[in-house]
């Protein structure tokens, strides 16, 4: 179902004539996999980075460490920063980008496993939109429903 899905918003990019540049650090490089075993992607698909590490976010994704000291590293803010600069790094006209906590460790009271920020950028705007999935739904579930869920929003905002 979501590869026909996710087809008909590539060429809908494609017809477009837009390039596409993705920040993933809660889905670990997922969306631009599933992205580039579409035969024709690298007309469109500019960039793909995977930034794990609030090092590699202020490195090579250029987030300001006072946005992750202050907001973190899985928050709207720091999301916000990763779809905006990677519009700017990967040359490209609409961008994605990922932070949470996909788990099954690693959430807290304020940020609870299951907690993903998903960014949407355009030329004109950027989006922020913000889920809570279930965190007994497991790693690999809440990093494919953000991968659907990224590719819906995508094809929503272009």
């Amino acid at each position: 179902m979501y590869i026909k899905k996710l087809f008909l918003l590539l060429n809908k990019i494609k017809k477009k004539n837009l390039k596409l540049a993705i920040a993933e650090s809660c889905t670990g490089g997922l969306i631009s996999n599933k992205i580039i075993k579409i035969n024709g992607a690298s007309a469109f698909f500019n960039t793909g980075i995977i930034c794990y590490s609030n090092e590699s976010k202020v490195n090579i994704l250029k987030i300001k460490k006072y946005t992750i000291k202050k907001f973190g590293a899985v928050s709207k803010e720091t999301c916000k920063e990763m779809t905006k600069n990677i519009l700017k790094i990967g040359n490209a006209n609409v961008s994605i980008a990922t932070t949470g906590i996909a788990g099954p460790g690693g959430g807290s009271n304020n940020k609870p496993v299951g907690l993903v920020y998903i960014g949407i950028g355009t030329k004109k705007k950027i989006r922020i939109y913000k889920f809570k999935f279930n965190k007994d739904f497991g790693r690999k579930k809440i990093q494919h429903l953000t991968f659907l869920k990224s590719i819906f929003l995508l094809n929503k905002n272009i």
